[in-house]
């Protein structure tokens, strides 16, 4: 009687010690996947909230953002600079690569101004980019009125911020900036009423958020070699800014990257609904699953750039193949259990225990990543 009590190996039926073998593989799988949702799961949601704070910071004309100069906001006592009055219309996003980190826009900048003090137009230039073609379209003075319209196709270099791709959005930002007017001599005006992008602006992969211009100070620490000032000193300009939010819609694209490896992990779950002796189909299953899971991971890779993090579809890509290893390694305990232990009874249970929590885990873990890391998540 104390054999049977201690033993798993007791055929068609289940003995206490098979019962605490159970428990404790149940306890260890449940444990397993608490602990990784725990960490990928909140580490999505800091992802997000890090993300809306930045861009929230970057459209904020009064906030400094992290990792830059901290800006002079207010204007040097007695200073007194032009204001000209900038706006933007958007006419077309023609490239928006998130491998490449850049985008290239075709847009309309106007500025109004009064006097001859300034040029704006002259010189003017897009920061964190190029421009690739600029055509002055109109100006018109009357009096000390001036006003002038360019046509410009400029390509902007953005690192994006691909922690939760593929659940990503981003703030797209132009950036139009005079070297040769400081703060104090010129001062950008945002014109609210008349900026706008076009309706027929399309972003692969994207839809359009809101969009927002603001004026804010851009500073730079460096005298740029001028002899005539002093070291250290900080150069302060008025940038005038738009802001146009972009967002995955709906679910589509993650299902679609993710497909094949749903369809792998399913499969190599299966398996243990196959007697642990037919080796071939149930460790074959697993194994094929495994070679499906590296696949996937390699595809979706490819269509971010390097940046050595944990990328959402990294985190989903492991937890795939990871769980694949699992089902293997339970298949081998299965067998154990079934041809070398005799217990079959164990060994079925064990198989039907497994399938329940780790297809719940993996299911519920698919489910909260990406709810997690999606805007409003």
């Amino acid at each position: 009687m104390t054999g049977d009590t201690d033993n798993p190996a007791n055929g068609d039926r289940i003995t206490a010690a098979g019962r605490r073998f159970l428990v404790s593989w149940t306890a260890g799988l449940l444990l397993l996947l608490l602990i990784f949702g725990w960490l990928t799961v909140s580490a999505q949601r800091r992802n997000r909230l890090a993300s809306v704070e930045l861009q929230q910071a970057v459209m904020n004309s009064e906030a400094t953002e992290k990792g830059v100069t901290p800006p002079d906001f207010a204007l040097p006592p007695g200073a007194n600079p032009v204001q000209v009055q900038v706006g933007f219309y958007v006419d077309r996003i023609a490239d928006l690569s998130v491998k490449d980190a850049s985008w290239t826009v075709d847009f309309y900048v106007w500025f109004r101004w009064r006097g001859n003090a300034v040029q704006p137009g002259n010189g003017f230039q897009v920061i964190d980019g190029w421009i690739e073609s600029r055509e002055k379209e109109d100006e018109h003075t009357e009096g000390e009125e001036h006003y002038e319209r360019y046509r410009v196709v400029a390509k902007i270099s953005k690192p994006f911020d691909v922690s939760r791709f593929p659940r990503d959005e981003h703030l797209l930002t132009i950036n139009i900036e005079n070297p040769a007017y400081q703060r104090h001599q010129m001062l950008f005006v945002a014109d609210q009423d008349n900026t706008s992008v076009s309706s027929r602006v399309r972003v692969s992969a994207y839809d359009l958020s809101e969009s927002q211009l603001i004026e804010k100070a851009h500073s730079y620490k460096t005298t740029r070699g001028d002899p005539r000032l002093v070291t250290g000193v900080k150069s302060n300009y008025s940038q005038a800014r738009l802001g146009i939010g972009v967002r995955r819609p709906g679910w589509g694209f993650f299902f679609k990257m993710f497909q094949a490896l749903y369809v792998a992990v399913t499969i190599a779950m299966l398996a243990m609904f196959i007697k642990p002796t037919n080796v071939d189909p149930r460790f074959g299953l697993g194994i094929g699953g495994l070679f499906a899971a590296v696949a996937n991971s390699y595809v979706t890779s490819s269509l971010i750039p390097d940046t050595g993090i944990m990328t959402l579809s990294d985190i989903v890509n492991g937890l795939g193949a990871g769980m694949i290893l699992v089902t293997v390694i339970q298949s081998t305990v299965s067998l154990h259990l079934f041809e070398r232990l005799g217990a079959e009874a164990l060994s079925r249970r064990f198989d039907q225990l497994s399938f329940a929590v780790l297809s719940i885990g993996y299911v519920t873990l698919n489910l909260a990543l990406p709810i997690m890391a999606s805007d409003g998540g």
